[in-house]
């Protein structure tokens, strides 16, 4: 069965268009049907504390992110981290983290910057495979990311023993990729996805917050509902699952100017493409 979870972040985000409590939206968005949640590190510093607010409403972290700066960091204060990430997912029962390696600087020499990279996602990895943890990476749409692309993400995955993907729906547009071909490429490395949509239309623009993002060719991308925008996420949902990928679908629309009713949209549609597979 495929779980689908939502951004904390966005459920802060509702939080704040609304305002209302952490807990209300929290609840909300488990009568919706998400069960789990995509976790920025910092949000679960409180520990104990946050994961009681989780369980009262009836969901669990699924997958915790955190930033790295593997290229340019020393290697004692990566494994610091790496081992507050780990901890972190086995106090929130979390079975897969993400890692987001870190950015090339205008003057890095790049190869060094890759084999760096693979060099400290192998010590990730297998810390945390130890520990039954799942360690991903994603396609971040950054240029300035080694993992922005196929190519760059093909380099990390082949490197890095045990390393997994994250397949972002959306991000692949930002370099002007598709999913589909990413799909087609990378599929022996996916552990979990990402929904994301994107959309031309200037009428998803949030007039109070910049929510714009324009792809390598300049174009401007807006949040939208998963399902949607353009990115054709319904056949690439459908053909995950008749491939047989029993994985987490996590539905994500950073910006989106009323995160409730993205949400409550997404989910609506991502119901019914299983259901119909």
């Amino acid at each position: 069965m495929n779980n689908i979870n939502i951004f904390l972040e966005h459920i802060f985000d509702a939080c704040g268009q609304r305002n209302i409590p952490v807990e209300k939206m929290l609840s909300e968005a488990g009568e919706m049907g998400y069960s789990g949640l995509e976790c920025d590190i910092w949000r679960l510093e409180r520990g104990n504390e946050v994961k009681a607010m989780f369980e009262q409403c009836g969901i669990k972290a699924a997958s915790i992110y955190s930033w790295y700066d593997f290229p340019h960091e020393t290697a004692a204060k990566s494994l610091e981290k790496m081992k507050h990430h780990i901890e972190t997912a086995e106090q929130f029962g979390a079975a897969k983290i993400m890692a987001i390696p870190g950015l090339f600087h205008p003057d890095d020499d790049r190869e060094q910057v890759f084999a760096k990279c693979c060099e400290q996602l192998s010590i990730l990895t297998e810390l945390a495979g130890s520990c039954g943890i799942t360690v991903t990476v994603e396609d971040f749409d950054d240029i300035a990311s080694p993992c922005c692309n196929i190519s760059g993400l093909s380099r990390l995955l082949s490197g890095a023993p045990g390393l997994r993907f994250t397949l972002d729906t959306g991000n692949f547009a930002y370099t002007g990729e598709s999913a589909a071909e990413a799909h087609n490429h990378l599929k022996q490395y996916i552990s979990h996805v990402h929904l994301k949509d994107r959309s031309r239309d200037l009428s998803r623009a949030d007039k109070a917050n910049s929510n714009a993002k324009a792809d390598i060719s300049g174009e401007m991308m807006y949040p939208c509902e998963v399902g949607s925008g353009y990115i054709g996420i319904e056949a690439l949902v459908k053909k995950l699952v008749k491939d047989g990928y029993t994985g987490d679908f996590s539905v994500e629309h950073f910006g989106a100017a009323d995160q409730t009713e993205y949400m409550r949209r997404s989910i609506e549609n991502v119901k019914r493409w299983l259901s119909e597979v």
